[in-house]
């Protein structure tokens, strides 16, 4: 059928319409829908189309297609083209296009079986011929068939599947057995019996035996007890591998053979839809082997619908058993990872054959099978799921291996296996605790104990106290026979306390008599982990009490080495509070990132301390890494959200609010709003983090919300829980940055540098006044971050007041607090800026020069410093010109060169409005400066200060980012 020439006539004389998603009438992608539609395989349309290549099946609803419409055209096809005679019930397409011996052996049995007959048939060919083809097809075609059918596969031991009873001791009684396991193995009358026999046959261990009991081939046996024996209503097929030995004129045999080069590959063709080019290639790389062939040839057989590989046939392949047992070994619900599949497979899984690896998908970097191999896998035998334990287990470690390495060693009980793994590997405890029911049922007393230590322990680190398999494992520790394990877990239960902020219990936990006796108690493994934690927990208690010499004593106790990493993050925390930043940062450092999740709170603490030292880049950096590594870790979403919330801070610091405010909603959107998910803590961690966005919504001059979130933060902040010191001070901090909108509200500029004080009084400015002052009237605590706060207080009081003279008396209070030279430069710069409100432009420029020295101390002192606060760069580039404005012209011209520090740029318009002001308000001739800056400008409606911001942040000078 010539059926490129009626579709292009067809196509002539179609009118041009299109179909809604499907194309227009007639065009090959019209044509694959329309066989969706219609039941047929869309994909053999265009080698139909070019090539004549497909089943009858597929033919016959094409041609139907096309005299639709050729009736539609007014074009009827020619009656060679639409045959009168209906088209004969078409064959399965493995047999249709692959050998006329296959298809001569299936319509005879199942012609004669519907007939009424009783046909009896060989059928003999090596592995891949089609024998097992032949009989499902076969198998299926009987389907709804009267009479019964009984399907068996007879290879290597098979007393089990016969039923063989007592064989007794003689040869002849053996053949007797067996001769009546085969007889019972028929089906009722009328039946057939579909029966495939390899030449490994065997009787659990015995060979097949003749009726004298000599041994005999599998096929003579087969024909002999399965053929010759058969009840006279009961048709037969064998179907054997092995033809040796088989006797002549038992019945007709038909030997089957692979598919022709021709026929495999005008098979993948018409199922795959492939060019020929491709089926050549999977043809050669299949070796013509008709059970791999079908196995590939798409959905259809991998999937899950009425043609799907049935289990037993799927796994008669060896190469896809292999990978069957290798899925069933790993036991995972979701996708396999590559690694774990290959390392479990023994080979990469890019290596299985084709048809192999048509029965996996891609799933984010893994591999998910086919519902047709799922169904497999609960058939796999238990020894081959072992073997493939054993080949991940032989695997040379790899980080992503570790999750399967460690469910392997539970799968096979290897608990000292899985113990000494651990204790090699400790990282490798996060992919414990899923494990825990298993190795809680499985694992002996000691073993078991080790085990929840570390289950106890990985939740511990990631703040996760309440966890079901955390506190489970907890009890089973405080259940023990040993007093240190049952001490040790009293020590994460103070740890716990501490971590939810209720150090008063975590102060008489550690106090518990039991624990007393531990601690003092001979030093073995327990003891050992249970000091280095108990006085790590005693450095978190001092800490909260301000004594940080004694948490400095407990951090830096030599039995702390034991804790490793987290002892070097304690005592890089403890010397960060104390203000000795180079030992603070090299503990910090030391934490390696081996240790993924302590690493991790190294860098967030890093950051925290370069920020506070004017450093935001660098904190950005650290912050950043910290959040990333975080996730990757697997960190807690409260971790995750604070990490991310410093770095919007310090992207605020940079001149870069918007980003920051980005940031922190990435941060709020990990916790949810409510009672959702924890109570109490999420209601501190998330007004923390509403309290910390105040000042990037006041730097984007959006007061008002800022304003709104601070009340929602201290609303969240009235039922603190037992974190009752934290949610204190997180209110004051809170009410602080209220009265901080209320400031910048009042002076009517973002939140930006350079920010300089109040020069007339409003409202919000004596509102702001009141707020502070009823905050620095409270008695000062011994806490750093308290003496942090009253730092900042001092400050924005300073800023506050509209009387210069007040100004420089607060800024004079926080100059004496300044513990570092970041700290001074913050105050000096804004002393200057009351000195210029006070009138001594000479003062004011001394405090300036003070601030850059102090900003170059902190780059030369500091380890690993390579930026300051281009913030405070700005607010003192600001001061000088405002100190300078008299030089008129000169000063502009520096100002101008200065600012071409890229870091400057979020800050120049600012930096240049304080200048404008500066050369309005100061300068006795500021046109003529304004002028000779800008030859073509010419006085207008703009003020100078404006004129000056527009003509250098956004018009002729250097342009606004």
């Amino acid at each position: 059928m010539d059926w490129k020439g009626i579709l292009a006539d067809l196509r002539a004389h179609l009118p041009p319409a299109r179909d809604a998603g499907r194309g227009v009438r007639g065009s090959l992608r019209w044509l694959e829908a329309e066989m969706r539609v219609r039941g047929g395989n869309p994909a053999s349309v265009r080698n139909i189309v070019y090539r004549d290549v497909g089943t009858p099946a597929d033919k016959a609803a094409l041609r139907a297609i096309l005299a639709d419409l050729a009736r539609e055209a007014g074009r009827p096809l020619a009656a060679e083209a639409t045959p009168t005679t209906p088209a004969p019930a078409p064959l399965p397409a493995e047999l249709e296009l692959l050998g006329r011996s296959k298809k001569r052996a299936y319509k005879q049995v199942l012609a004669g079986v519907r007939a009424g007959r009783v046909p009896r048939l060989i059928v003999t060919g090596r592995a891949g011929a089609g024998k097992t083809i032949l009989l499902d097809h076969l198998e299926r075609g009987l389907d709804g068939w009267a009479g019964e059918v009984r399907r068996l596969n007879l290879g290597g031991d098979v007393a089990e599947t016969l039923a063989l009873t007592a064989a007794g001791t003689s040869y002849a009684e053996r053949a007797q057995a067996q001769a009546d396991a085969a007889r019972r193995a028929f089906p009722a009358a009328p039946g057939v019996l579909l029966a495939r026999v390899t030449a490994d046959l065997n009787f659990a261990g015995e060979p097949p035996r003749s009726p004298d009991g000599t041994p005999t081939p599998p096929a003579a046996w087969a024909a002999e007890h399965l053929l010759r024996r058969a009840p006279p209503d009961v048709a037969v097929l064998l179907a054997l591998e092995d033809p040796a030995g088989l006797p002549e004129g038992v019945a007709e045999v038909i030997e089957l053979r692979p598919p022709t080069p021709a026929e495999a590959r005008a098979y993948l063709m018409t199922r795959l839809g492939v060019t020929r080019e491709r089926a050549d290639a999977l043809v050669r790389e299949t070796g013509r082997h008709l059970d791999r062939l079908t196995l590939l040839a798409g959905s259809g057989l991998a999937g899950s619908g009425p043609d799907a590989a049935p289990p037993d046939r799927l796994l008669a392949d060896p190469d896809v058993r292999r990978l069957a047992a290798a899925l069933a070994a790993l036991d995972r619900g979701e996708a396999v990872p590559d690694v774990a599949l290959a390392a479990a497979l023994g080979i990469p899984v890019a290596t299985l054959p084709p048809h192999a690896r048509a029965l996996l998908a891609e799933a984010g970097g893994g591999w998910t099978p086919a519902a047709a191999l799922r169904a497999a896998l609960p058939r796999v035998p238990a020894p081959e799921r072992e073997g493939a334990l054993r080949r991940l287990l032989a695997a040379p470690p790899a980080p992503d291996l570790a999750p399967a390495r460690l469910a392997a060693f539970a799968a096979l009980r290897e608990w000292s296996a899985l113990a000494a793994h651990l204790a090699a590997y400790p990282d490798d405890g996060r992919y414990l605790p899923p494990l825990w029911p298993r190795v809680r049922a499985g694992a002996p007393g000691e073993l078991r104990e080790v085990l929840a230590r570390t289950v106890a322990a990985h939740h511990a680190g990631r703040g996760e106290y309440d966890e079901p398999h955390a506190r489970d494992a907890l009890f089973t520790l405080l259940e023990s026979p040993n007093p240190a394990a049952r001490g040790w877990a009293r020590v994460k239960l103070a740890e716990s306390s501490v971590d939810a902020g209720n150090f008063e219990a975590a102060t008489a936990q550690l106090a518990h008599p039991e624990l007393a006796a531990v601690l003092g108690g001979p030093p073995d493994a327990w003891t050992v982990a249970a000091q280095a934690d108990a006085l790590l927990v005693q450095a978190a208690l001092s800490r909260w009490r301000g004594d940080l010499d004694a948490a400095t004593r407990a951090a830096t106790d030599p039995r702390t080495a034991h804790g490793g990493p987290r002892a070097h993050l304690w005592r890089g925390l403890i010397a960060k509070d104390a203000g000795r930043w180079p030992e603070a940062l090299r503990h910090l450092h030391l934490v390696p990132a081996s240790s993924p999740l302590l690493s991790a709170r190294a860098l967030y603490q890093e950051g925290d301390l370069r920020l506070r030292l004017g450093q935001p880049r660098a904190a950005l950096t650290a912050l950043t890494e910290a959040a990333a590594r975080l996730e990757a870790a697997g960190g807690s979403a409260e971790e995750r959200a604070r990490a991310l919330a410093r770095a919007a801070t310090a992207l605020r610091r940079l001149g870069r609010p918007g980003e920051g405010r980005a940031w922190l909603q990435r941060a709020l959107a990990l916790l949810p709003a409510g009672e959702a998910r924890g109570g109490w803590v999420d209601a501190v961690l998330r007004a923390r983090l509403l309290s910390e966005g105040v000042p990037i919504l006041l730097a984007l001059g959006q007061p008002d919300a800022a304003l709104a979130d601070a009340s929602r933060a201290l609303a969240l902040l009235a039922r603190p829980g037992s974190r009752r010191a934290e949610a204190e001070y997180r209110t004051r901090r809170t009410q602080y940055r209220i009265a901080l909108a209320y400031l910048t509200r009042g002076l009517g500029r973002p939140y930006l540098q350079p920010f300089a004080g109040a020069r007339r009084d409003h409202p919000d400015l004596a509102h702001a006044r009141a707020l502070l002052d009823r905050h620095l009237a409270r008695p000062p605590t011994p806490s750093d971050r308290e003496e942090v706060l009253t730092f900042d207080l001092h400050l924005s009081r300073a800023l506050a007041d509209p009387d210069p003279h007040a100004a420089l008396d607060f800024t004079a209070r926080a100059l004496e607090m300044t513990d570092h030279p970041y700290a001074e430069a913050q105050a000096r710069a804004l002393s200057a800026d009351a000195l210029l409100r006070c009138g001594r432009p000479e003062a004011a420029l001394a405090e300036v020069n003070r601030a850059h020295a102090l900003i170059r101390r902190v780059q030369a002192g500091l380890p690993g410093t390579f930026d300051a606060d281009p913030g405070l760069g700005a607010q003192l580039l600001a001061l000088e010109a405002r100190a300078t404005i008299l030089d008129g012209e000169r000063t502009l011209r520096w100002l101008r060169d200065a600012l071409h520090d890229p870091a400057l740029a979020p800050f120049r318009p600012g930096i240049w409005r304080e200048a404008g002001r500066a050369l309005e308000g100061r300068h006795p001739q500021p046109e003529a400066v304004l002028r000779a800056l800008h030859p073509g400008w010419e006085a207008g409606s703009l003020r100078i200060r404006d004129a000056l911001v527009l003509l250098e942040a956004g018009g002729e000078g250097e342009p606004e980012p």
